[in-house]
């Protein structure tokens, strides 16, 4: 198991998860991680919950060097307030409640809308503190660009739902404040939306966020109850106007929505937070509506669609899921070579179909050792594996 370095200062909050992991490691209790409780609703059978609440603070701060390091627990609405009022932003908007905190939304791994451009959460990470199976407390990367020790491990660990470890801290990258902040959003058929959104990467657009979004989404979003296209462009007020007017001949010159800021992106995340099961398919680019219809085809009516097109990200909600539907879709998807992972769902659905499902054997593999090296007890609850 790796240490912490030499002079690390554990504050009180990081002191105490520790040791309560190293309480429930001696009595072999099992343990899962609980934020705000805005993504995973319940915890699996038999577990306790290990709330990291108490880990709420910004423990440094400066916005000159645009890095922020912050603790698991801390609500990442009220991370971006602090942020904005020194100029500084953090581009990293995953589905849910705007409360989620930054621990929960890093061990789930999945970005928003604005991974088209500035990437999943592990982009914005420069370091983690995490705390093993076994209670050690253990640093990954450090807090500047150019350490990068030990950035591999971090990587493992977002995504990882709390299998590897339990995030305590983190330091982010931040961007800063754009003095523009623009979104327009087209509507039309399937088809047109799946050209005007290739026509647009093909005149070399390339915005902050470009996805297209199912007519139920859309409706739930009080726009038309239609495909989307949704741009949002930020920078220079002239770059933002020149970046819109790309697209928008792309999307054919179609009327268009216009908002400032965050407005409509904070109905998406709560909308697609409310979907009960929630599965995404890592496609490509040119092929997200063959993976669409995989989606339709095994998990049935869907209660919306959004797709991240310069990612090839397709984020799908259901009612309930189906271990064996899911399966099915994971056996086709595989074809094309896409993963899918299950990003929410109740306990017995995640149990039976695993966050990750099946994997190749020599992954599986080596996904185990990684788990029992970084949880030597075996008791971090997280079924990543069908």
């Amino acid at each position: 198991m790796p240490q912490a370095p030499a002079g690390v200062t554990d504050h009180a909050g990081l002191a105490a998860l520790a040791a309560r992991v190293r309480e429930a490691a001696a009595g072999r209790t099992t343990l899962a991680v609980r934020g705000s409780g805005g993504w995973w609703h319940e915890p699996p059978p038999g577990a306790t919950l290990l709330p990291t609440a108490a880990l709420d603070e910004v423990s440094a701060f400066d916005p000159a060097d645009l890095v922020v390091t912050v603790g698991a627990g801390t609500p990442l609405d009220r991370l971006g307030e602090r942020l904005a009022a020194r100029g500084a932003w953090l581009p990293f908007d995953p589905p849910g409640p705007p409360s989620r905190t930054v621990g929960g939304a890093l061990a789930s791994g999945g970005g928003g809308p604005l991974a088209a451009h500035y990437g999943p959460a592990r982009d914005h990470v420069l370091g983690l503190a995490v705390v093993a199976g076994d209670g050690t407390v253990v640093r990954l990367g450090g807090r500047v660009v150019k350490n990068v020790a030990g950035f591999d491990l971090a990587k493992l660990v977002i995504g990882g739902h709390g299998a590897f470890g339990v995030i305590a801290e983190a330091h982010l990258r931040l961007r800063a404040r754009p003095s523009a902040d623009r979104t327009e959003v087209w509507s039309g058929d399937a088809a047109w939306a799946a050209r005007a959104a290739a026509a647009a990467l093909a005149a070399g657009a390339s915005p902050a966020a470009l996805e297209v979004v199912s007519p139920e989404l859309s409706a739930q979003l009080g726009w038309e109850r239609a495909w989307s296209l949704a741009a949002r462009a930020v920078g220079p007020a002239a770059g933002v106007a020149e970046e819109m007017e790309t697209i928008g001949r792309a999307a054919g010159a179609r009327a268009a929505r216009a908002f400032e800021g965050d407005a409509p992106w904070t109905p998406w995340r709560l909308a697609v937070g409310r979907w009960p099961v929630v599965v995404r398919i890592g496609a490509v680019p040119a092929s997200w509506p063959r993976a669409l219809a995989l989606a339709e085809r095994h998990l049935g009516s869907l209660l919306g669609a959004s797709v991240t097109v310069p990612r090839g990200t397709v984020r799908c909600g259901v009612d309930r899921g189906s271990a064996a539907a899911i399966a099915r879709l994971r056996a086709d998807a595989a074809g094309g070579g896409w993963p899918v992972t299950l990003e929410r769902a109740d306990a017995a659905t995640r149990a039976a179909a695993g966050v990750w499902g099946a994997l190749p054997p020599a992954v599986e593999h080596l996904t185990r050792a990684l788990r029992s090296t970084f949880d030597p007890p075996g008791i971090l609850a997280a079924p990543l594996l069908a």
